[in-house]
């Protein structure tokens, strides 16, 4: 089994909470709806089609640099022909100088299609970061074994679902995150499946006892 690993980057980046509105929160970390459309991005894969041709890609990730958010005001403006004009301020969650490294888990034929996407620079629709004037920098890595490991405790680098595995704190003072993202979506584009997850930054690893590790190189990752 192989498994691709890609680099993405950015100057800002915002993957807005559906629930919000007028106040667009974001969640924490790229999650793997927005990587899957992501990927779509880069291949130019129609809107209509994205969810058949994506829905078996398996993502692990790991949140590389610190978390930091930015809020900004903006004044938005109605701007429907039968009515007044109306003003309202909106609050806008950002996060900052984000990284992430992304682990794809696919079948063979769509595996490589991403691959040489990626290493050849050449992207069908502008990849970004939840929003399209975040403009996502992708930096190739390679394919690599994938091996299914016996259960048991590992080192992980990626963000790990609470509800399928154990964690152990520890004495470790290493800032750990949490947060509910979603994981699926089906083919209306509404979430379908959420799962709350903690993850570490800057190359920290958390302990886990787990049945759903992979070795993917030097790395530790559980597919969420």
């Amino acid at each position: 089994m192989k498994c691709l690993v890609f680099k993405v980057r950015g100057d800002y980046a915002r993957f807005r909470k559906s629930y919000t509105t007028t106040s667009a929160l974001t969640y924490l970390l790229i999650h793997p709806v927005a990587v899957r459309g992501l990927i779509g991005a880069m291949l130019g894969i129609d809107r209509e089609k994205l969810y058949e041709k994506t829905k078996d890609i398996e993502v692990a990730i790991q949140v590389v640099n610190q978390v930091r958010k930015d809020m900004q005001s903006f004044n938005l403006v109605n701007m429907k022909a039968n009515d007044k004009i109306f003003r309202f301020p909106s609050n806008v969650e950002f996060l900052r100088n984000v990284e992430y490294r992304i682990f794809i888990k696919a079948e063979d034929k769509t595996l490589y299609e991403i691959d040489n996407c990626i290493k050849q620079g050449e992207y069908i629709f502008t990849p970004y970061l939840g929003s399209s004037e975040h403009i996502a920098k992708i930096e190739y890595e390679g394919i690599y074994n994938c091996e299914k490991l016996n259960a048991g405790n590992y080192k992980v680098i990626s963000a790990v679902s609470l509800e399928e595995n154990k964690i152990y704190f520890g004495d470790s003072d290493i800032i750990l995150m949490t947060d509910n993202i979603p994981t699926r979506r089906d083919i209306d584009r509404e979430y379908i499946e959420y799962k709350k997850v903690i993850f570490a930054t800057n190359e920290n690893t958390i302990n886990v006892g787990t049945e759903n590790c992979y070795k993917v190189g030097g790395y530790n990752v559980i597919f969420i």
